[in-house]
C-alpha cells in the first residue's frame, strides 16, 4: 500500500474518531429535548452491546490470529473466523457503528444525528477498505471467508452460525 492510499484510508478513521468524540462530548454539553424514553433505553442496551463488540476482536486476535512478536494484535498472520468473527466479519466496527446509533438515542437531538450519520458512513467505509485490505492479504481464504460471514450484520451472522451448528 503506498503512501496515498495509507493516507486516505487513515483519514476516515481520524474523521469517524473524531466525530464520535465530538458527539460523546455533546451529549454531556447540549440540554436533552423531551425525547422517548424507552429510546434512550434502547440507546443504552446498545451501546453496551458495541462496546463489547469493540472488546471481543482483541481476544480472538490474541488467541487465534498468530500475531508475530512484537507487532500490533490487529497484526495477524492468518485468517480468523472463530468466536466472534464467526458471526460478524468486522465486530470492532459494528461496535463502532453501534456506538454512533447509541449517541443518537440517548440524546434524541438533531445535531448529534448531523454529526453521527457522517461518522457512521466513515466507519462502513473503513471495513469497506479493510475487506480489500485483507483481500490482497490473504487471497482466495478471506474471499471464501467473506462468503461465509457478513461484513457487519450481527442478526445475519448469528442466524448462519446457528444453522452450522444445525446441520453439523
Amino acid at each position: 500500500m503506498n503512501m496515498k492510499q495509507w493516507m486516505k484510508g487513515s483519514s476516515l478513521y481520524y474523521i469517524a474518531g473524531a466525530l464520535l468524540v465530538l458527539a460523546y462530548s455533546l451529549l454531556w454539553f447540549l440540554d436533552a429535548p423531551a425525547g422517548v424514553q424507552p429510546l434512550r433505553y434502547i440507546g443504552g442496551i446498545i451501546l453496551v452491546v458495541g462496546i463489547v463488540l469493540i472488546i471481543l476482536p482483541r481476544f480472538a486476535f490474541r488467541s487465534k490470529g498468530k500475531p508475530e512478536k512484537g507487532r500490533d494484535w490487529t497484526e495477524t498472520a492468518v485468517v480468523v473466523d472463530t468466536e466472534i468473527y464467526a458471526i460478524v466479519r468486522h465486530p470492532l466496527y459494528l461496535g463502532w457503528l453501534l456506538i454512533y446509533v447509541a449517541l443518537i438515542l440517548l440524546s434524541q437531538h438533531w445535531l448529534i444525528v448531523i454529526i453521527g450519520v457522517p461518522g457512521m458512513v466513515c466507519v462502513y467505509l473503513i471495513s469497506r477498505q479493510e475487506d480489500q485490505r485483507l483481500s490482497e492479504k490473504f487471497g482466495d481464504e478471506y474471499k471464501d471467508y467473506m462468503q461465509k460471514v457478513p461484513r457487519m450484520n450481527l442478526l445475519a451472522g448469528i442466524i448462519r452460525q446457528v444453522r452450522r451448528r444445525d446441520r453439523g
